[in-house]
C-alpha cells in the first residue's frame, strides 16, 4: 500500500514537470526520430502556360538622308559708280575723267599687240596699203603693263577719240592727222615729238631686232598715268557739256535677233577679223590672220560682250601720193550688232567730230550694249560681213 503511494506521488510529480516545460516562452528544437512511414505524393504542380511569342518588331524606316545645303551664291558687290565705256560698276567715279585713245600698229610683223585684252573699246578701221589699224580706249590704264606697238596718226581715227573726248596717243601722223591736232581738235602725246613723249615712251631693244625699229614703240599704264595725267599741258577732265549717251545692260542678248556664232567682217577680199560665240563665257573671241587675237602682254585671246560692225564711206584721199583714206565718221549709216550669239540690224548716227556714236535699232528704239567691253569694225559699204556656223 505504502509502495502504491509512494508510485503515484512520482508519477504526479512527473505530470507537473512536463506541464511546465510545455508552458516555457522558449521551443527547443525537437529530437524525435523523422516518421518512417511512407512520405505523401507532392501534388502534380500546374502546367505553365506557353508563352505568347512576342510581335516581331517592325524595321525603323531609314532616315532619309539630308538634302545637302545649297551654296549661296556670291552677291556681286555694289558699286557706287560705272565705268562710262563699259558700264562696270567701279570704285572710282570716272564721270569727269577723260580715258585715253591709243593708236596701235596691226601689221603681222608687228604682233602680238600688248594690252589689248584690258581695252575697253577696240576701234579697227582700214588705213592705206590694205591694212588696218587699231585704236584702244581706256578709261584707266594704271593697272596695266606695256601697251602697244604705237602707231601713227590718222583724222578718222582723232574724229572717233574726240567722240569720247579722249586723251590721244600715237606716234607720227597723217598731214590731215597734224591739221587736226595743230587746230586743238584734240589733246595728243605724240611718240616722236620728244619732251613729255620721252617720259611716256620707250623702245622695245627685241622688237627693234626682230620687227624693225618702227615697229618697237610701247608706252605703259603707269607711264600714261604718271606722265600723261599729271602734264599741266593736258586738260584732264572733261570739258563742260561733254555727254557720252551709251546706256547698258546686263544681258544685251538682241530680242529677235537672228543666231550668229561665228561673224566675219571683211575690211579688204584678204583681211578679216572674226568672232566666234563661246557659250560658257558669253563672250565672241576674236581672230585675225587666221590665228587667235592674242594680247602679249598676258597671254590671253581677246574676248569681248559686244561687237558693232558699222558701214561707211570709205575713199582715197584725192592726191595723196601714199594712197591714204578718208573715212567718213559723221552723219548716219546702216550697220550690225552682235551680243549673246544673236546679231540684228542697226543704225548708227554721229552729228560731228566731237560727238560720240549713237546707235539704234531699224525702228529707231535706242540700243544699249551688254555690260563690258566691245569691239567695233568701222567698214566700207558694200563691204562683206557673214554670220555662219562655227
Amino acid at each position: 500500500m505504502k509502495h502504491f503511494r509512494i508510485l503515484a506521488l512520482v508519477l504526479a510529480l512527473t505530470l507537473c514537470l512536463g506541464l511546465l516545460a510545455g508552458c516555457s516562452d522558449e521551443k527547443k528544437p525537437s529530437s524525435d526520430p523523422l516518421p518512417s512511414g511512407p512520405v505523401d505524393p507532392v501534388d502534380p504542380v500546374d502546367p505553365v502556360d506557353p508563352v505568347d511569342p512576342v510581335d516581331p518588331v517592325d524595321p525603323v524606316d531609314p532616315v532619309d538622308p539630308v538634302d545637302p545645303v545649297d551654296p549661296v551664291d556670291p552677291v556681286d558687290p555694289v558699286y557706287p559708280y560705272t565705268n562710262p565705256l563699259t558700264g562696270e560698276g567701279t570704285d572710282t567715279d570716272y564721270a569727269k575723267v577723260r580715258p585715253y585713245a591709243v593708236m596701235l600698229n596691226n601689221l603681222t610683223v608687228a604682233l602680238p599687240q600688248y594690252g589689248v585684252s584690258q581695252a575697253d573699246i577696240i576701234y579697227e578701221v582700214l588705213a592705206e596699203g590694205g591694212i588696218t589699224r587699231m585704236m584702244a580706249l581706256f578709261q584707266d590704264p594704271s593697272g596695266l603693263g606695256n601697251i602697244g606697238s604705237i602707231r601713227s596718226a590718222r583724222h578718222y581715227f582723232i574724229s572717233m577719240a574726240m567722240g569720247h573726248d579722249a586723251v590721244y596717243i600715237h606716234a607720227g601722223g597723217s598731214p590731215q592727222a597734224y591739221d587736226m591736232i595743230k587746230n586743238g581738235a584734240i589733246a595728243s602725246v605724240d611718240g616722236t615729238k620728244g619732251g613729255l613723249s620721252n617720259r611716256v615712251f620707250f623702245r622695245d631693244q627685241n622688237r627693234i631686232t626682230s620687227a624693225g625699229y618702227e615697229h618697237s614703240l610701247f608706252t605703259s599704264g603707269s607711264r600714261l598715268t604718271e606722265h600723261v595725267g599729271t602734264a599741266a599741258s593736258i586738260r584732264h577732265e572733261h570739258y563742260d557739256g561733254f555727254t557720252y549717251p551709251q546706256t547698258f545692260v546686263e544681258d544685251g542678248t538682241p530680242v529677235n535677233g537672228q543666231d550668229c556664232p561665228l561673224l566675219r567682217a571683211y575690211f579688204t577680199p584678204g583681211k578679216a577679223t572674226s568672232f566666234q560665240y563661246d557659250a560658257e563665257t558669253g563672250l565672241y573671241d576674236v581672230f585675225e590672220y587666221g590665228s587667235s587675237y592674242i594680247d602679249g602682254a598676258t597671254g590671253t585671246q581677246v574676248a569681248v560682250n559686244n561687237v558693232l560692225c558699222l558701214f561707211t564711206d570709205v575713199d582715197p584721199i584725192a592726191g595723196d601720193t601714199a594712197g591714204r583714206l578718208n573715212v567718213r565718221t559723221t552723219g548716219t549709216g546702216t550697220g550690225y550688232y552682235a551680243c549673246g550669239g544673236k546679231y540684228v540690224e542697226i543704225l548708227w548716227s554721229k552729228a560731228e567730230n566731237s560727238s560720240a556714236f549713237s546707235y539704234t535699232l531699224k525702228d529707231g528704239t535706242p540700243l544699249s550694249l551688254e555690260i563690258g567691253t566691245s569691239y567695233v569694225c568701222v567698214l566700207d559699204i558694200g563691204s562683206k560681213v557673214t554670220f555662219t556656223a562655227s
